[in-house]
């Protein structure tokens, strides 16, 4: 399926209820103007462009089956240059249950060879299928003879027995769309929970339609029966007046969803609309009813064989747990000794899941698990220790941001802890260096959801209390050549030390030395040591000794350079005029330089930055700028925080503008002088 609704669901909500829809176009066939085409017309940097898409979602009924839901889409793609090549591949998400879900396709390639122009059908060996975990499955292909200025065609219809499983409605995508032309017919039996998320503004019409569904269904008669003599089976066929609900939208023109740094998953910012089911309500018959509250959620999560159940397994690590607890620990030494028993005695298979595969105790045994055989153990170690543990859905960034009571809505689990004062204790044991309250990136995702024992549940923040930090105090001399020699320390807390270890712990020291290197805009590092790599109590530290040629500069007889070296920033990362979805940093953080620059004999200075202090609004950032001179030294101190996670597009005009003059003020020049 596509992906999942957003955040910030109402920041531009451009949803109408009117019975005027706009006017579908017909598809002509593709002509050799199209093919000849360089560049699409209202942005010539896209590499590809969706000239025209049509999806249609119905459900038929069928007494002996019951209700199948249909999604046919119809998609031509322009191809420009070989960047847009990954355009004419599709990737279609099925589910997998009882009946797993089907598709049908065809498709075909249209290039213009010796001008004229040539089709190329998709071949059904080039249509492959991967079970991508136990609930989905992926169908894939890709286009063949593929040339630049191409235009792919397929169509695709998926067949699912599962009737609450409408995909997504995407308006944008990360090319430009020409035109778009959806529509969703929803039987009245069915209650859905419309979900807009428009970060680009698109209408989607509202209406109702009369419909007239022919039932038919099959009785054997029944040999007991006076006069039965046989067991015959007679076919029935009734019709019935039913109403279904309309949803449609015709867009023109939707421009491409562009991306900047600091984007969280791009996807959770597409225009796009979702529908959720809330219930079913047959006529004469009991509704059913499906996540309607967390408490629907919570119940009915516990009483998975795949996750509640697995809670109350303890009987294979009961004589492990015993020989490393001590019965005069406290609560606190419990939790970190439970926590790095799970570490230990289970390792990640890199496996995102809610619930177990192979069960908590088959993943204790073998030593190796999914996340969910990883941190249910570790609650139900917390519970069998008397600490108030609970299991977290989480959403992960790769998969969303549910808004509403959802179980489906997450793809992942946690372990947390409710103390007595009211703090809770975030954990996550697939993480070798993860720490209580530090969390992997991928976890960082808005808002998780406890589910407690006896049913209830909470809406848990996500994102860290605490700064991440990065420390770096640095000494150097400028010789009368130029040349910059030192040395430096660094300092690493929280998720910039968990990220630093993942990424660099095992790295041999020849290429971290190259990898830092080229971090540092190009020094040479003659001397590397690293510190407490391994040791999660303790920040992380690296410690270098190196040169530059390029970081100071003659002209005449001055000498120029830049007061932090080759700490300073360089390039904005946000470029946009306008961006409509948040920036997300992931945590708070704050980078401290203090830095102490000797220069060389027979030089003054004769000029410098000048102190200076800035900060967004409502505390959400902060630099400030102090150099000194001290005899023949200069010693400066550059801090920058951000002190909020998420920044709200409202802000991302200020949040350019505070980036812009922190790089203005981290280029200015010193300049020395001969005495």
């Amino acid at each position: 399926m596509e992906n999942k609704i957003a955040p910030f669901l109402l920041f531009a909500l451009f949803f109408s209820t009117h019975l005027i829809f706009s006017q579908s176009i017909k598809l002509n066939k593709v002509s050799k103007e199209e093919l000849q085409e360089k560049y699409y017309p209202l942005d010539s940097s896209a590499n590809a462009a969706i000239v025209y898409k049509k999806r249609r979602t119905y459900y038929d009924y069928n007494g002996d089956t019951g209700w199948t839901l249909f999604t046919k889409v119809k998609e031509r793609i322009k191809i420009y240059n070989k960047e847009g090549y990954d355009w004419a591949t599709k990737r279609i998400n099925l589910y997998r249950g009882g009946v797993d879900e089907k598709v049908s396709i065809k498709g075909t390639t249209y290039s213009l060879i010796n001008n004229k122009v040539e089709k190329s059908k998709l071949k059904s060996s080039a249509i492959f299928n991967e079970n991508l975990n136990e609930n989905w499955s992926q169908t894939k292909f890709t286009m063949p003879n593929l040339t630049e200025g191409s235009i792919v065609e397929w169509e695709y219809t998926i067949r699912s027995t599962y009737y609450g499983n409408i995909d997504v409605i995407t308006f944008q995508h990360k090319i430009p769309v020409k035109y778009i032309d959806a529509e969703i017919k929803i039987p009245e039996f069915f209650q859905f929970k419309y979900i807009p998320n428009y970060f680009y503004p698109v209408t989607v019409n509202e209406s109702k339609n009369a419909r007239t569904l022919n039932f038919t269904y099959r009785t054997k008669k029944d040999l007991n029966a006076p006069g039965g003599v046989g067991g015959k089976t007679s076919t029935y066929n009734t019709d019935i007046d039913i109403f279904e609900r309309v949803y449609a939208s015709v867009e023109k023109n939707i421009p491409a969803l562009q991306e900047e740094p600091y984007t969280n998953n791009i996807d959770n910012y597409r225009s796009q609309v979702a529908f959720e089911l809330m219930a079913y309500r047959p006529k004469n018959d009991t509704p059913k009813f499906f996540n309607s509250s967390w408490t629907d959620v919570s119940i009915g999560i516990n009483k998975s064989q795949s996750f509640g159940s697995q809670l109350a397994k303890t009987k294979h690590y009961v004589d492990d747990l015993t020989s490393i607890i001590d019965e005069n620990d406290t609560s606190n030494e419990k939790i970190i000794k439970a926590f790095q028993f799970v570490k230990n005695k289970i390792k990640w298979n890199g496996n995102q899941n809610k619930y177990t595969v192979d069960g908590v105790q088959k993943a204790y045994e073998n030593g190796v698990g999914n996340a969910a055989e990883i941190n249910l153990s570790l609650v139900s170690i917390l519970r069998y220790l008397n600490i108030n543990s609970s299991p977290i859905l989480v959403s992960t960034r790769g998969n969303g941001v549910p808004l509403f009571p959802t179980s489906q809505g997450y793809n992942y689990v946690i372990a947390g802890i409710e103390m007595d004062n009211g703090e809770l204790i975030l954990l996550d044991a697939t993480e070798k260096y993860s720490a209580p309250n530090v969390l992997p990136l991928r976890v960082l995702n808005w808002q998780g959801q406890i589910i407690r024992k006896d049913g209830t549940s909470n809406s848990v923040n996500l994102f860290p209390k605490k700064s991440s930090t990065k420390s770096i105090f640095l000494n150097a001399k400028i010789d009368d050549q130029a040349l910059i020699t030192g040395s430096s320390r660094a300092m690493y807390t929280n998720l910039i030390a968990l990220n630093y270890r993942n990424n660099y712990n095992g790295v041999s020291k020849e290429d971290l030395i190259g990898i830092l290197e080229k971090e540092n805009q190009n020094i040479e590092i003659s001397g590397l040591r690293v510190s407490n790599e391994n040791n999660i109590g303790k920040s992380l530290m690296h410690m270098l000794a190196f040169e530059s040629e390029s970081h100071a500069e003659i002209i005449g007889s001055k000498i120029y350079f830049s007061p932090l070296l080759f700490l300073s920033k360089k390039e904005n990362p946000f470029k946009l005029e306008k961006r409509t979805y948040p920036v997300d940093f992931g945590a708070p953080f704050e980078e401290k330089y203090t830095i102490s620059i000797n220069i060389p004999d027979g030089y003054s200075i004769e000029s410098k930055p000048e102190n200076e202090a800035f900060a967004l609004p409502d505390d959400m950032g902060l630099y400030k700028f102090v150099a000194i001179l001290n005899n023949n030294k200069l010693q400066v101190l550059s801090t920058f925080q951000i002190n909020t996670a998420i920044i709200s597009p409202n802000d991302y005009g200020l949040l350019k503008d505070f980036y812009k003059k922190i790089i203005n003020k981290q280029l200015e020049k010193v300049v020395l002088s001969k005495i």
